[in-house]
């Protein structure tokens, strides 16, 4: 099969920002589908040109490991403001321009909702090639910004993108979510369960085999923390994360337990606010580093001793969740600390950690104040037996492939 992705942010090798859909197309490739990402040349993570800069050219194509990404220039932008709302436009005009061009055809055109437009380009692909539409909604829009109480319900922007979502729903041969509970929601819309997908982010196991040289000046910072026990968070430093409260915490752990550390590997808006925190607090058990390519966060985690998965207290986390650093850190096997009033996660079912669901800063000192190297390793090993038989990519893809496969045999006949 030929299949299309649309992901306004998709990433490849060495970059920063999310794999997902580079991960999943390696797999489909070995079972011999041919698979193109369109995505923005500029990254979203590192707030950069990537692939075009000094270049007139409007796009650009390239090949790793076999996966065909489509690089289209789009306007940059620093912040969440209009220069931004451009930018989505941008890829949307671009990426429907180019696609319809294409002399190829594809068989499954992929549209992902990382904002509405993407998903809705994917759609009208889709129809104009004749092939069938998968729409990926990776955040509940419009019901996650309600959720996390950024808009109202009543406001325009928020009535426009739930209809274009229930368009979106209505509209496609498969209906794939992150979230296991997600399916209620999507029920709640009048929608039939029979469309749904389940398909949570993974790992890609291989990048834990291999061996990658980290830079000199981040090798030179972790030994400096040989003797340290580390808690590591990978990713974003935004509201949602909840960050600040580790700060929190992180000031009663500097007499609790000097042994502790804490390491933050990332970016995100709120990056500023907290090393000026940490510099005026004088908190200096705790490291920032830049983000850094995916291929590094093994190499990272392999030296620490915990994941810490911090959330905001939001109602939209009661469809579940699927955070790519939750597998990571399992995949590394280390123990996972989430401070979210979540039931039913996989770090309190398999045992693969701790969640504290109420008094995050008391819980995580009083949990680090005495920590147990061996209840550790013990939950550590849990973790990783948890996420290599249910979310390695390879069974992911697998699982992804047999489904398409049916759907296309069914418009044959």
């Amino acid at each position: 099969m030929n299949i299309w992705i649309y992901n306004h942010y998709a990433v490849g090798p060495n970059s920063n920002g999310i794999t997902r859909h580079f991960d999943l197309a390696k797999y489909l490739i070995k079972k011999g589908h041919n698979v193109t990402i369109f995505a923005s040349s500029f990254n979203h993570q590192a707030l950069k040109e990537e692939h075009l800069k000094d270049s007139s050219e409007k796009y650009t194509e390239k090949d790793y490991e076999g996966v065909k990404f489509v690089w289209l220039k789009t306007f940059p932008y620093q912040n969440n403001n209009w220069r931004r709302v451009i930018n989505m436009l941008n890829y949307t005009i671009k990426a429907y321009l180019y696609g319809e061009k294409r002399k190829d055809n594809p068989d499954i055109v992929l549209g992902s909702l990382a904002h509405p437009l993407a998903a809705y380009v994917g759609y009208l692909i889709a129809k104009r090639k004749k092939a069938l539409f998968y729409f990926e909604e990776r955040d509940l829009w419009p019901q996650s910004l309600i959720d996390l109480g950024k808009m109202s319900p009543k406001n325009p922007a928020i009535i426009v993108l739930s209809r274009l979502e229930k368009y979106l729903y209505k509209n496609s041969q498969r209906i794939i979510l992150l979230f296991d509970k997600a399916i209620n929601y999507v029920e709640s819309r009048g929608i039939t369960k029979n469309k749904v997908v389940y398909l949570p982010n993974g790992v890609d196991f291989t990048r834990f085999d291999k061996i990658t040289e980290l830079p000199k000046d981040i090798t030179k910072k972790l030994s400096d923390l040989e003797d340290k026990i580390i808690v590591a968070y990978t990713g974003t430093l935004g509201l949602a994360n909840n960050i600040d409260t580790v700060l929190d915490a992180a000031k009663l752990i500097m007499n609790a337990n000097p042994q502790v550390h804490f390491i933050f590997v990332g970016g995100g808006p709120q990056k500023q606010h907290l090393i000026k925190r940490k510099e005026k607090e004088k908190i200096d058990n705790v490291t920032f580093f830049d983000p850094l390519p995916k291929e590094y966060i093994p190499v990272i985690l392999k030296k620490t001793n915990i994941g810490l998965l911090p959330l905001k207290e939001s109602p939209v986390f009661k469809w579940g969740i699927s955070p790519n650093k939750l597998y990571d850190y399992m995949a590394a096997s280390l123990p996972v600390l989430l401070m979210c009033d979540l039931d039913d996660t996989p770090v309190e079912k398999y045992k693969a950690g701790k969640v504290f669901k109420k008094e995050f800063v008391h819980n995580l000192v009083n949990f680090l104040r005495n920590v147990n190297l061996e209840e550790l390793h013990i939950m550590g090993e849990n973790g990783y037996k948890y996420v290599h038989e249910n979310h390695d990519w390879e069974l992911l893809a697998n699982n992804l492939e047999r489904i398409m496969l049916e759907d296309a045999e069914k418009l044959v006949k």
